[in-house]
């Protein structure tokens, strides 16, 4: 009888906490719109191309290439989103309005000196222990189809070696020094790296655009949750198109 009422009881808790944690994120999201209303001022929705940046995180070899230790963790939204093409899409127009690129790459040294692998947290020791992404190999190689051509101005920064793309490299510095305001955020992963990169983003008082169509996760249902109830906290979520269209550019229509 004792483990029945244990059991009940616990039931009731999680149901209370599940309850309170979605009237929170509720008072949040919904409470913002109530006190808009009440004389905060509207949110953009045309934005300078010259005050903007599209950060790409981790199109590389392990999430891009078939044969890559991660790919088919995100195979499923690559293939239902045809991420990769639509990403190149969005990088071609991206240029052609004059936004700044920047590309974000994820790499250590062959014998991981900069990390610490007494860290509790299991991002770093997992990258030790399974000797991957080291600099100047395959596996920390580009995307291809998003290498600048003669003529871009895209910029690439060392490799990161935290989990968001602000982490030791110089990004805050260089995007403050070009006057950008405006950030939005696509690649690999949803629920790590990119959700990493658009808080940080968020607490340097960038405005953040987190881009669905083109940012996969390594769970695709709790990714779904995090765009659904928690990346509205700290970043517009949107389409390529709906970022594209407040440039100016029509959206494509779809088939």
């Amino acid at each position: 009888m004792l483990k029945i009422n244990l059991r009940s009881a616990f039931h009731d808790l999680t149901d209370r906490s599940t309850f309170r944690t979605a009237a929170l994120a509720a008072f949040v999201l919904l409470g913002a719109s109530s006190v808009n209303a009440q004389g905060l001022p509207p949110l953009d929705k045309v934005l300078n191309p010259a005050e903007t940046a599209l950060i790409l995180v981790d199109f590389q070899y392990p999430f891009t290439n078939p044969a890559g230790a991660n790919y088919h963790n995100v195979q499923k939204e690559l293939d239902e989103k045809h991420l990769l093409d639509r990403t190149v899409d969005l990088v071609k127009k991206a240029r052609s309005l004059g936004i700044t690129v920047v590309h974000i790459t994820e790499g250590y040294t062959h014998d991981y000196r900069e990390l610490d692998p007494t860290n509790p947290g299991g991002f770093h020791r997992g990258q030790i222990l399974r000797q991957a992404w080291k600099v100047g190999t395959k596996e920390t190689s580009y995307y291809e189809p998003l290498q600048p051509g003669e003529g871009d101005k895209d910029l690439f920064l060392p490799p990161r070696i935290q989990t968001t793309a602000f982490g030791g490299t110089g990004l805050d510095q260089v995007l403050r020094s070009k006057g950008i305001k405006n950030v939005a955020v696509a690649g690999f992963t949803t629920d790590v790296c990119v959700y990493a990169t658009v808080t940080s983003a968020y607490d340097l008082g960038y405005h953040v655009y987190a881009l669905r169509d083109a940012m996969a996760g390594y769970f695709p249902e709790q990714s779904e949750q995090m765009l659904k109830n928690t990346y509205p906290m700290w970043s517009k979520v949107m389409s390529n198109d709906e970022f594209l269209g407040m440039f100016g550019l029509e959206r494509r229509t779809e088939r």
